[in-house]
């Protein structure tokens, strides 16, 4: 059994909440023909990065996450500025957050959808190789990031403890070792 698209019978846009739009898509069902309402988010694409230093270490940020109320421990990330390159966005993130750089461009490694239940937006990873760390932090007001480094071979270890346990995270990283074999 194939499965198909759902006819669309327009949007509702409800809000706009900055960081993305929420609506309300109403569908058909493609075998039953019921229709129903779908919240959707419309965001602008995402990035993030994987910081390798000239040490092997993979540089990550420890913040606040409202979401959960907890600290995380990720990579360098956030929101693609709109007619931003989609590699300079991702290295300008990653000297923000940590104050690292590197003189080679960063790599695409791919991207993936954050959930595309309700999301519309991709992220889209990359890996910058020999960085080091050339200035400080350049944090927005609302921003609160520790810098933290970790040896490339204790990276499973921190997922399989769920030091690191942010699912975008974990997918970027399953890119970065997929590609590395």
């Amino acid at each position: 059994m194939a499965i198909n698209h759902w006819e669309s019978f327009g949007t509702h846009y409800e809000k706009d909440y900055r960081l993305f739009t929420l609506s309300i898509e109403k569908r058909k069902h493609p075998i039953s023909n019921h229709i129903g309402d779908f919240v959707l988010l419309d965001s602008a694409d995402w990035v993030n990065i994987l910081p390798i230093t000239t040490n092997n270490e993979l540089v990550l940020v420890r913040q606040f996450r409202h979401g959960t109320s907890t600290i995380t421990t990720e990579i360098p990330g956030g929101l693609i500025e709109v007619g931003e390159d989609i590699r300079i966005a991702a290295e300008r993130e990653c000297r923000e957050e940590t104050g690292y750089s590197s003189e080679l461009e960063a790599e695409y490694l791919g991207y993936s959808y954050p959930n595309p239940a309700f999301l519309n937006n991709k992220c889209h990873t990359f890996l910058w190789k020999e960085c080091t760390l050339t200035s400080s932090q350049a944090l927005d007001t609302l921003e609160d990031i520790e810098v933290v480094t970790l040896p490339l071979e204790r990276v499973m270890e921190n997922i399989q403890n769920s030091e690191i346990n942010h699912s975008i995270i974990m997918s970027a990283l399953l890119l970065y070792f997929a590609k590395k074999q």
